[in-house]
């Protein structure tokens, strides 16, 4: 089983956006960011990385913590003229299956070892269509849990000190 790793799924994503013929931006789910985008011009299609959260669990058998680490990924894409019914579908078509065809790399990658903190629990697959969201854009959202093996929760003295510090800044101090 494979553990998480922060820095390895961003660039994995990131990697994703710029080897697919059809993505031309990469962006966290940061709404700074995605707002910066809009008045620098969101580049179209984007892949837009969502947020993560997670849970650790030492069930069934106690011996093995695992981290399940709940993701996803909007594929967007702007429609120029509202009202375009025609054009709406065929965004939605292509983002679909742009969507369809990273699900299928992510599946992919789980078996290998240049992905090792990639896990994907296809079991876990949903999406969910987004319309008239930021700058009138299209697409879909794809949400998926990753089951990885947790850190060892051994508590480890080198992160603690023998004594508080004094002259902590925040509420009460």
């Amino acid at each position: 089983m494979k553990s998480f790793n922060v820095i390895g799924f961003v660039q994995y994503f990131k990697s994703i956006a710029s080897l697919h013929a059809g993505i031309k931006g990469f962006y966290i789910m940061d709404i700074n960011e995605i707002l910066e985008g809009l008045r620098n011009e969101v580049q179209y299609p984007a892949l837009i990385l969502n947020t993560v959260s997670g849970l650790y669990n030492k069930k069934p058998n106690r011996d093995n913590i695992t981290n399940t680490v709940k993701s996803g990924f909007l594929i967007i894409d702007h429609l120029d003229q509202m009202g375009d019914f025609a054009a709406e579908i065929s965004i939605l078509h292509n983002t679909f299956e742009i969507g369809h065809s990273i699900l299928s790399k992510l599946d992919n990658d789980s078996c290998q070892q240049y992905a090792p903190h990639i896990g994907i629990d296809v079991d876990s697959i949903k999406y969910e269509m987004v319309d008239q969201i930021f700058d009138n854009a299209y697409g879909w959202l794809f949400t998926f849990d990753m089951i990885n093996q947790a850190l060892d929760l051994v508590h480890d003295p080198k992160y603690w000190l023998a004594q508080g510090k004094s002259g902590m800044v925040g509420f009460g101090f």
